[in-house]
């Protein structure tokens, strides 16, 4: 849809929605005839949560913390239970009034909740005064009305509480839970907005309803309980965490006493003093005194070894005595080796002989041989009266009596030492689990003592947390509530706004739904999307009052163009002389073929073209008599939807055809065996005298009578008419699919009775007086803001 044929739309409809805007807003204007009168007051509360002074001296601001200390304080104020007992209060001050006060209650309402509320229930509270003997309660001063008594006004808001928490069927109950009453209901006080003023220590409670009175009042009472709820809370929660701390303390106390006491009867069992020193002086003996007794083994071990190689010294004396006598020998035999070396030697030098040469050298041999013997044995000998450090023999045995005595001396050390040793092992075996229990005695006391430590610091705390909590939970109303004199403004003028606005957008809405699921063809674009053939032309819907459109102008320019469409499909050339047959035909009846039929037979005769027209004889001109013009069409300004039954386009065909020019044919064999258009021209009473360029055939309705095959398959052109303002359904499409199958490229089809503005497809912008400023607007939505511009 384009933004034309949409406002085109919107004007065709303007009455309506011109009218029913109106008609909504003139209903909410009654309706409101009498608006109930609403007052608003407000009162404002600082809670010192963000910035206020606090005792603990390391406290930082924590932004989160804060947020959640006014959403606690919020959440307060929206609790049930905050609104049941202001509730409740609130009635109990309406109750105990003695006549109606415009500062607390108007007379009207004063008389309506008089009505209400059951006389037992009166009864029930007033029976027993209550005097000032009975102040076990602390009145809420602020809020009670002088001319009450506050000790009964607390006495009777008790009683009233125990009553509607003793069932959920008494009339409190009902009353403060069910939704129709304006005061006292859940509902009612659950309006009352709580809300933090920016990022400041301020709530801002506003309400409103329809008595100034009771608004004051409910603030009042609302600021008062929320104090008091609030400081219970946070006073209350403290107090837990004191006891706890307290609890624990004492207890911690006592676990400490008893390790103490345990670690106390130890040291007495044992005769432990100080058991680190004393241990520590223990193992620095017992270390002293195993240096000393490894030093005194050491020492002993080579007193020992010392007397025993002495020993071994003393034993090889005879050995050497025995040494001496093989060396003496071997002393002789060497001087006489020596003395027959010479002999030798002499002989050798006055005979020198072979012989003598060998026995000298191997007398010199055995020389050498012996005095190795010699020196080895001499030197064995010296080893041996000589100790390994070169001292002799002769002052071994004093050194030995001298170790032996010493090594004596050295065990008789070690076996007192041995003694020693045992007993310091006996005292360690005493102080190793001594020492372990001690340990664990202490940490038993440490842990205590830790504990101990904590709890109280916990304590302290929890005390400073507790006068933190009392300041900061004292809230105070730093703007009371008002008495509110003027009524708030209603909305009444926007409500009535809003209910034409309403009422034009519902219409809007309604008008673009219709025409969005209208069904009908409407339009040559519709028309050939659901027909599936191309289209011819148009004919306009012939109406009485086509306003300032030519009506006339526009038929007779698209009949031309549609015999001019014909011709150039027909390809026709009047010199071939050749007859073109066109047939017209429909799916229903009253689709308007014979009137289509006719004008255009009429606009190619004066065209100068013959034209034979051939109509069912059953088919005439009905007499149809005018309506009258529709009321609801009159007063929602629709234009004159009759058709005007005077216009040319309508009339019969005898007053613009010839009779040589058109006959009538019956429906019989001959009708459906017919080849041609002279099959046709035999069945009738005409004598053609003149060969026609143009046969058209009207056939009847395709769904509810059958056609010729023949004639369909042998005729030039196949004209489908249909009406725009119908539905185009599946037995249509059926019924034109059963012919197509023969000439499928000879259909076309003329849409009949279409919206005259539908017609600029064709003809382009309408013949019709137009203002400038019109004309403007109209290139505007079409946005050509330029058409007047020229090459």
């Amino acid at each position: 849809m384009k933004i034309i044929d949409f406002i085109r739309l919107l004007l065709k409809h303007l009455t309506l929605l011109i009218v029913v805007p109106l008609l909504l807003a003139v209903l909410v204007l009654l309706l409101t005839s009498k608006p109930s009168l609403k007052y608003t007051s407000q009162t404002i509360l600082y809670t010192g949560l963000a910035s206020g002074s606090s005792i603990e001296m390391e406290k930082t601001f924590n932004y989160f913390a804060t947020n959640t200390d006014f959403d606690n304080l919020i959440n307060i104020v929206n609790s049930r239970e905050t609104q049941e007992e202001v509730a409740v209060r609130l009635l109990a001050t309406h109750l105990l009034l003695p006549a109606a006060d415009p500062k607390y209650i108007s007379k009207k309402h004063y008389d309506e909740i008089k009505s209400k509320v059951p006389t037992a229930l009166y009864t029930y509270i007033k029976k027993t005064p209550i005097s000032k003997v009975d102040n076990n309660v602390m009145p809420l001063s602020n809020a009670i009305p002088a001319a009450i008594n506050p000790y009964q006004y607390e006495k009777t808001v008790e009683r009233l509480l125990q009553i509607m928490r003793s069932s959920n069927d008494n009339y409190i109950y009902e009353l403060l839970n069910y939704e129709g009453d304006d005061h006292y209901s859940l509902k009612a006080l659950s309006t009352i907005q709580a809300v933090r003023i920016n990022s400041s220590d301020l709530i801002k409670l506003t309400y409103t309803v329809n008595d100034p009175g009771i608004c004051q009042q409910t603030l009042l009472i609302f600021n008062e309980i929320c104090i008091k709820n609030y400081k219970t809370i946070k006073e209350n929660r403290s107090d837990d965490v004191v006891k706890y701390f307290e609890e624990q303390l004492n207890k911690a106390s006592t676990d400490l006493k008893l390790a103490e006491e345990k670690l106390l009867q130890f040291n007495k069992s044992y005769n432990i003093i100080n058991y680190y020193e004393q241990s520590k002086a223990v193992a620095v003996v017992k270390e002293e005194m195993g240096v000393e007794y490894n030093d005194k083994k050491a020492q002993l071990a080579g007193t020992e070894a010392s007397v025993k190689r002495l020993e071994e010294k003393l034993r090889i004396q005879e050995y050497i005595q025995k040494e001496n006598n093989i060396v003496l020998e071997k002393k002789k035999l060497l001087g006489d080796i020596n003395y027959k070396i010479a002999v030798s030697e002499a002989n050798l030098q006055s005979n020198k002989n072979e012989e003598l040469l060998t026995k000298l050298n191997s007398l010199r041999k055995q020389k050498e041989t012996l005095a190795e013997d010699i020196k080895k044995s001499v030197d064995d000998i010296y080893s041996y009266q000589n100790s390994t450090d070169g001292v002799p023999l002769s002052k071994v045995l004093p050194d030995w009596m001298t170790n032996v005595v010493e090594a004596e001396n050295l065990k008789a050390k070690i076996n007192v030492m041995d003694q020693q040793s045992r007993r310091f092992e006996d005292q360690y075996a005493m102080y190793a689990p001594a020492g372990a229990t001690i340990k664990r005695i202490e940490r038993e006391i440490s842990v205590s003592e830790q504990g101990y430590l904590e709890l109280l610091h916990g304590l302290n705390q929890a005390k400073l947390k507790v006068q933190d909590n009392q300041m900061s939970s004292n809230l105070k109303a730093v703007d009371p509530p008002y008495y509110p004199l003027s009524a708030n403004p209603t909305k009444r003028g926007l409500l009535i706004v809003i209910a034409a606005f309403l009422g034009g957008i519902m219409t809007i809405a309604i008008i673009l739904i219709m025409e969005y699921f209208d069904d009908t063809l409407k339009n040559v674009e519709r028309a050939t999307k659901k027909l599936g053939l191309s289209p011819l032309g148009i004919i306009p819907k012939i109406v009485l009052n086509p306003g300032d459109y030519n009506l006339n102008y526009i038929q007779k320019r698209l009949l031309e163009i549609i015999a001019q469409k014909i011709g150039l499909f027909l390809n026709y050339n009047p010199a071939e002389q050749l007859v073109k047959t066109i047939v017209i035909f429909s799916t229903q009846h009253s689709e308007g073929k014979s009137v289509v039929a006719g004008n255009l037979a009429k606009t190619l005769k004066q065209e100068g073209k013959k034209v034979l027209l051939l109509q069912e004889h059953t088919v005439q001109q009905e007499q149809i008599k005018q309506r009258k013009f529709p009321m609801i069409h009159k007063i929602l300004g629709y234009s004159d939807p009759r058709v005007d039954l005077k216009n040319s386009f309508l009339a019969p065909i005898s007053t613009y055809l010839d009779p040589q020019d058109y006959s009538t044919y019956t429906l019989n064999q001959s009708f459906y065996e017919s080849t041609n258009y002279k099959d046709l021209v035999a069945t009738t009473t005409l004598s053609l005298n003149h060969k026609p360029d143009f046969v058209i055939i009207e056939l009847p309705a395709l769904l509810y009578n059958n056609s010729p095959s023949h004639l369909l398959a042998t005729a030039d052109l196949g004209i489908l008419v249909c009406r725009a303002n119908r539905v185009w359904t599946e037995a249509d499409q059926a019924a034109i699919e059963a012919i197509s199958t023969l000439s499928r490229d000879k259909i076309k089809f003329i849409l009949n009775g279409v919206d005259i503005n539908e017609t600029e497809s064709i003809l382009g912008d309408l013949p019709k007086k137009r203002t400038a400023f019109r004309k403007k607007i109209k290139s505007m939505f079409e946005f050509q803001f330029f058409s007047k511009n020229q090459i």
